[in-house]
């Protein structure tokens, strides 16, 4: 799973992962040690054959690394930029040999999914940079697209196409170049249930207001149909890691549905919008989280319930906030 000089020379520079030494030691164990992501760069030599590993090995290695690696901390708060790490390696040597079998597209399909169950299960977590696995599965993606083009063009079916495309989908909410992507699916992918439903949340996401030149920021657009975007990754028809990547946009989806309230509820004292029912329409857990999240948006939320009364603050004036910490 990794070249024999590079665990050499990462023994010599103390750069192994506790993950790939033997217990109790500093010393690297060749069965656990795995290949890292090397970033390609000006003065950078290529790899050389040798330090290549073939499909197999990049299968076994993907294997090792979810049956023993991510089984042995299944809340990924020890082994997730360990593991985010190594698969970008996997999918760089796939890369580098132009390898675009089936073995292929099924490690590429574990990649994907193991991004997305992070971004549900790390959600929150203060160490846990969401862009950046966000970015990882996009990229993951769309090398699956392109392998899913090949296989078409030389009749080779790929079983879990239409799941992925739905995961395309809902991983470029309010991006217009996701319909254009669906658009041109094959009619047997494009009336799949998953990838229907994943164009659902697609369309109940997008803001109902058009921007100008004056009011560039799209982001504080009122969403249309928030509480139905809520209802529908909550339904039945939603797959679990469809959910868990939508999931992945609660935040700016509240965000605008607040503004929009914000705006357009008239306010009276004693009158205000019940936290009960405020958390249930905007898919909050508990009654904390809304105060949580209306604090940050200067909103009070008193025993009466949410006042939903004025503007939300500026983007800019936010931030500065929370950098000056008042």
């Amino acid at each position: 799973m990794c070249p024999e000089f590079e665990r050499e020379e990462r023994q010599l520079k103390n750069s192994l992962a506790p993950q790939e030494m033997y217990p109790s030691t500093r010393q690297a164990d060749p069965e656990r040690t795995v290949k890292t992501f090397h970033r390609s760069a000006a003065g950078n030599e290529e790899p050389l054959p040798e330090d290549l590993r073939t499909p197999e090995t990049l299968q076994r290695t993907m294997d090792y690394l979810v049956n023993v690696v991510i089984a042995g901390d299944q809340e990924l708060k020890s082994c997730h930029g360990f593991v985010r790490d190594r698969t970008r390696s996997i999918r760089q040597d796939f890369t580098i040999q132009n390898i675009r079998d089936q073995t292929t597209v099924a490690v590429c399909e574990r990649i994907a999914r193991f991004h997305i169950v992070s971004l549900h299960i790390l959600c929150g977590n203060k160490d846990f940079a969401e862009h950046q696995d966000m970015e990882q599965l996009r990229n993951t993606l769309k090398t699956l697209i392109e392998l899913y083009d090949d296989h078409r063009k030389a009749h080779i079916a790929c079983t879990n196409e239409a799941e992925f495309y739905a995961y395309y989908i809902v991983s470029h909410l309010r991006d217009p170049d996701a319909k254009r992507v669906a658009e041109r699916l094959p009619k047997h992918i494009f009336v799949a249930p998953v990838v229907q439903q994943a164009l659902k949340l697609h369309m109940l996401s997008e803001a109902n207001v058009v921007t100008t030149r004056r009011d560039p920021g799209t982001q504080w657009a009122a969403q249309n149909l928030a509480v139905q975007f809520f209802r529908a990754v909550a339904a039945p028809d939603t797959p679990p890691l469809l959910a868990c990547l939508a999931e992945y946009y609660f935040p700016n989806i509240r965000r605008a549905a607040l503004k929009a309230m914000c705006d357009a509820f008239p306010y009276q004292e004693g009158k205000e919008y019940p936290v009960e029912e405020f958390a249930e329409m905007l898919a909050f857990d508990s009654v904390d989280q809304v105060r949580e999240f209306c604090a940050l948006f200067n909103v009070s939320v008193n025993q009466n319930g949410v006042k939903v009364v004025g503007h939300l603050l500026p983007m800019g004036q936010l931030l500065s906030l929370l950098l000056l910490g008042h």
